[in-house]
């Protein structure tokens, strides 16, 4: 089991904020941005690499990181020193604010996605589950899921994800 670690910066409707029902459910822990443990995995729109089942190390060892903030305040994205920055590659998101939008998931979607790609598959569905698009974003995302998690590293996924885009897209 992965530790799955949220920085909430309190941006967006607390009745509709997945990161806080995830730790409600006890599913995630909420951590300061400054006590987010050396070596964690951040999941990050600025990275340079992306997620890939070789960071399962890290991320057993010090958990995931998921930063809960709104898209339009992105560029306030922390980016503390120490950490693993990793970028979760192409998937669709499922929930109700931005269906079928590729790369714009919310907190529970990114950690699902995260924890399938590092081969928790277990422990992502039971996040899922407690979302009503949960189903919805495994079914959508479920082969590029698969084949992410199946690749050796982060060039493996990047090549994964240009064939799912295709050339016109990349």
């Amino acid at each position: 089991m992965i530790s799955v670690l949220v920085h909430d910066k309190g941006q967006c409707d607390p009745k509709k904020c997945t990161a806080k029902r995830m730790i409600k459910f006890g599913l995630a822990s909420e951590v300061n941005v400054n006590r987010i443990p050396r070596g964690s995995v951040i999941l990050s729109p600025f990275a340079e690499q992306a997620l890939s089942p070789a960071d399962r190390i890290h991320a057993l060892r010090s958990g995931i990181t998921v930063i809960d903030m709104t898209w339009t305040n992105i560029n306030e994205f922390p980016r503390p020193k120490g950490m693993n920055e990793r970028a979760l590659p192409y998937l669709l998101a499922s929930n109700p604010v931005n269906w079928g939008r590729p790369m714009e998931l919310n907190s529970a979607e990114a950690a699902v996605a995260a924890l399938m790609i590092l081969g928790e598959r277990e422990q992502a569905m039971g996040i899922a589950e407690r979302f009503g698009w949960g189903s919805e974003f495994i079914r959508m995302n479920g082969n590029m899921l698969n084949d992410y998690s199946n690749a050796k590293d982060s060039t493996d996924v990047v090549r994964i994800q240009k064939e799912y885009l295709g050339p016109e897209e990349e």
